[in-house]
């Protein structure tokens, strides 16, 4: 008899805590929920993943907390998978020249926020005391493309620099909606053999909807972050964000009602929803990215490998 899969024990670390020691933390902090995993389960969690999780706060905790997280939109999905593209075709003579046991075994694609907050960790507890204890270490290095003249930069979802590609800016200039029709002809077909034929209404149905019903001409470059809720175990009680989904894993909280009070990250439990995805639910944002072969034809990632269209 077949075993039953669905009883078979996964070994996960999908829930803890936070932590953080050094200076105050700020007002705002960004959470990585890819490096949690990786540094709790010790592997690689590629960042380029729409990672569903959760946080909540404990019932004891005195302060108003907002969290916010990238929009998961088309258009941000879109500017990834541009950039992963463009990062491929930009490293891709190196690549083929270096055995593949020289490449580094856990590379990853690695944008950045484009925040300075500060970044927390995740804290596990420890004989005899049970004390949190953070896992800080392992290597979380900035994905870096070169550009015409030999200036390294990276990818960011904030605003450009001289060492930092914008996805969103750069995808923006791919191209703008048109309107369709782009004019009204201003007659209808055969106008004088259909008596009943109004022009009026004619005209209507060429220019009322060939619009879009969005910005035509931007991305929303400057606001891509979306609120997800805000917690507090006040009068106005909310302790759980509930599941929702946080793509590339970064996630943001600030703490007050005014967004100025230094974040007890103490007062936190973050969770990742269970999945296929090593043990938890992170679909794949930057399959279905167009990427030219070196042969020069043109392709589709599909679960991290090219594959001819």
């Amino acid at each position: 008899m077949a075993k039953n899969r669905k009883d078979e024990h996964y070994p996960v670390v999908r829930a803890g805590r936070l932590d953080f020691t050094g200076p105050a933390v700020t007002p705002q902090i960004e959470l990585n929920f890819e490096q949690y995993l990786s540094k709790c389960n010790r592997r690689l969690y590629r960042q380029s993943r729409c990672y569903e999780v959760k946080l909540d706060i404990d019932a004891n905790s005195t302060q108003t907390y907002n969290v916010y997280a990238l929009s998961d939109s088309w258009m941000n999905e879109k500017a990834l998978q541009m950039a992963y593209a463009m990062y491929l075709e930009n490293g891709e003579d190196e690549r083929d020249r270096l055995k593949e046991s020289n490449i580094a075994r856990w590379e990853d694609f690695r944008t950045v926020s484009g925040t300075n907050f500060q970044q927390v960790n995740p804290a596990q507890f420890g004989l005899p005391t049970l004390t949190p204890v953070q896992l800080a270490t392992g290597e979380f290095d900035n994905t870096i493309v070169v550009d015409a003249a030999g200036i390294a930069k990276n990818f960011s979802w904030g605003t450009a620099s001289g060492t930092r590609y914008s996805l969103l800016e750069e995808y923006d200039k791919a191209g703008n909606a048109q309107n369709a029709p782009s004019t009204s002809t201003g007659d209808m077909p055969y106008d004088d053999l259909m008596a009943d034929d109004d022009a009026a209404m004619g005209q209507a149905l060429q220019v009322r909807g060939n619009a879009p019903p969005y910005d035509a001409t931007g991305v929303s470059a400057d606001r891509t972050w979306v609120k997800i809720a805000t917690l507090s175990a006040g009068t106005a009680q909310r302790l759980s964000t509930g599941f929702f989904r946080a793509p590339s894993g970064y996630v943001i909280i600030t703490a007050g009602t005014n967004q100025d009070e230094l974040v007890d990250v103490s007062k936190f439990e973050w969770t990742a929803k269970a999945g296929d995805y090593k043990g938890v639910h992170a679909p794949s944002l930057i399959d279905g990215a167009l990427v030219r072969h070196s042969s020069g034809t043109l392709g589709r990632m599909s679960n991290g490998v090219w594959r001819k269209i």
